[in-house]
């Protein structure tokens, strides 16, 4: 299915290698994990696949890429979409129409196949994504994670040999990411062939056929599934733990509670009965919490619960219909604290907030509004440059950088303001273990020094290690709130809500 021979590959105006003397060749059937570092060039790959490169990123390529018998330099991305279904890590970018079942059919209408199949065809796919009820939805009004299930089954309806996805369970809750592979499971059994790209390993164990682990374009390993448990491998190569949820949950729980503290003399945020609405009648209804001083609140729920449509209240990005919400402290003249002194918030997308020319400028931009001098300003944008992995990219374009990067640059920049609190919605999207870790280094020296955190998040790794306590959200209410302990010792026993189940 996959013949690449001497592969390499230079993005424009670059001098290293994106991709560097890569060899790789996939059976038809053949299920391939392919893993590594945020930037190792797993995305770059996966690009050459379909034709993206070169023919629209441009750059220079030489080698051979021959997928079921057609060479991609020689064939269109158009022609090769009926080869290779291809999800990205952002499904917004492969959007062409508002309402779910227009884009679903988007594919099969440009293909000419008559109404009757493209319904059929239609059909099938929503109902292997389980999102069939969203058939006559508006794409921008659903979740991150509904948002992947369209774009998978916009794929599925082309019907391709193969099957590429890039971190498609990075924004899908628990459910949903099994869900996933459930139906990747079924088109492996029907003959298809897949290559995943994915940090979490935990879904793909049982399916994988072979692992190629990447690293700075080069492909290091090759194996069978036991590559996963490799402890080497692991901490070499960033590959997040495999282990089944159960046995990860009484591992963190002493760590968990032995590791984190934090000052519960003071409240910072209170909310009290918010509510807001949605033109199509989803509803943020009574939502009420406290959060207090270096306190880390971690928000779950499936994909749709009301997790982000909170957090942009919150963040005054949605005018709430009632309620109220009341930030402390004041600066002790006594005066308003602004807002950006106050509060932070790291969208999913970064795309949607990174706008400067070099990741650099990015972390420095608005300090100095904010009454920072020009040696504060250098200090912090150095020292989470350097903690954070990012100093080498320091002159980098942020909107060229993988989509790991992205997201360890945008919650950098909110950082460098130390605000008294930062909400950040699924921001180990795209992370390898090595920089997810760096990022729960980061979160616990802020915390350390007061400032508190709303992490919403499906990660559960991430979560183990950095909440104190938990809000389960449900068709946009609170329906439960634990400490992080009582929660996953009720995990480990199988005992918890639908999010939680294994």
């Amino acid at each position: 299915m996959i013949n690449i021979e001497k592969l390499e590959y230079h993005y424009p105006h670059t001098s290293k290698p994106a991709l560097n003397s890569v060899d790789l060749h996939v059976n038809k059937g053949e299920f391939i994990l392919v893993t590594g570092k945020s930037g190792c060039g797993k995305s770059t790959l996966a690009c050459t696949l379909n034709g993206i490169i070169p023919h629209i990123s441009g750059g220079d390529m030489e080698g051979k890429v021959v997928v079921n018998g057609k060479n991609t330099k020689n064939f269109t991305v158009f022609q090769m979409a009926q080869e290779v279904g291809f999800i990205f890590q952002n499904p917004e970018s492969q959007f062409f129409n508002l309402q779910v079942e227009d884009e679903v059919a988007f594919g099969p209408e440009n293909l000419g196949l008559d109404p009757e199949e493209i319904d059929k065809r239609v059909s099938k796919a929503l109902h292997d994504v389980k999102m069939t009820f969203w058939r006559k939805h508006n794409v921008f009004n659903l979740s991150e994670g509904q948002k992947q299930r369209v774009n998978i089954a916009a794929n599925l309806s082309l019907n391709p040999e193969l099957l590429v996805l890039d971190e498609p369970t990075s924004n899908l809750d628990l459910p949903g990411a099994m869900e996933l592979f459930q139906t990747l499971e079924r088109l492996k059994n029907n003959g298809k062939t897949i290559v995943l790209i994915d940090h979490r390993t935990q879904h793909v164990k049982k399916l994988v056929d072979r692992v190629i682990i990447m690293d700075e374009g080069k492909i290091i390993h090759k194996g069978g599934k036991k590559l996963l448990h490799d402890p080497e491998a692991m901490k070499k190569y960033s590959i997040r733990n495999p282990t089944h949820l159960t046995t990860m949950v009484k591992k963190f729980n002493a760590y968990n509670t032995s590791n984190i503290s934090h000052n519960t003399s003071k409240v910072i945020l209170e909310v009290n009965n918010l509510s807001y609405q949605y033109s199509n009648g989803f509803a943020l209804e009574d939502v009420s919490f406290t959060l207090k001083k270096g306190e880390i609140l971690g928000i779950v729920g499936n994909n749709g619960s009301g997790k982000t449509t909170l957090a942009k209240v919150l963040a005054g990005l949605l005018k709430p219909g009632k309620g109220t919400i009341i930030f402390f402290p004041e600066d002790q003249g006594g005066n308003k604290i602004s807002m950006a002194h106050k509060l932070g918030m790291v969208l999913q997308n970064p795309d949607h907030q990174l706008f400067m020319n070099k990741v650099h400028t990015e972390l420095s931009f608005g300090l100095s509004e904010l009454g920072f001098s020009l040696e504060e300003i250098e200090s912090r944008v150095e020292d989470i440059l350097s903690s954070m992995n990012l100093s080498k990219l320091r002159n980098r374009h942020p909107h060229s950088l993988s989509s790991g990067e992205k997201q360890r640059t945008l919650i950098s920049a909110f950082m460098t303001r130390q605000p008294h609190l930062l909400i950040l919605d699924e921001p180990t999207t795209g992370m390898d273990s090595y920089h997810m870790n760096q990022l729960v280094g980061e979160i616990m020296k802020l915390q350390g020094d007061g400032v508190s955190f709303i992490l919403i998040s499906h990660d559960i790794e991430f979560l183990l290690k950095t909440t104190h306590k938990l809000i389960f959200m449900e068709n946009g209410k609170i329906i439960d709130e634990k400490l992080t302990e009582e929660c996953y010792n009720f995990t480990a026993n199988l005992k918890v809500h639908n999010h939680f189940k294994v």
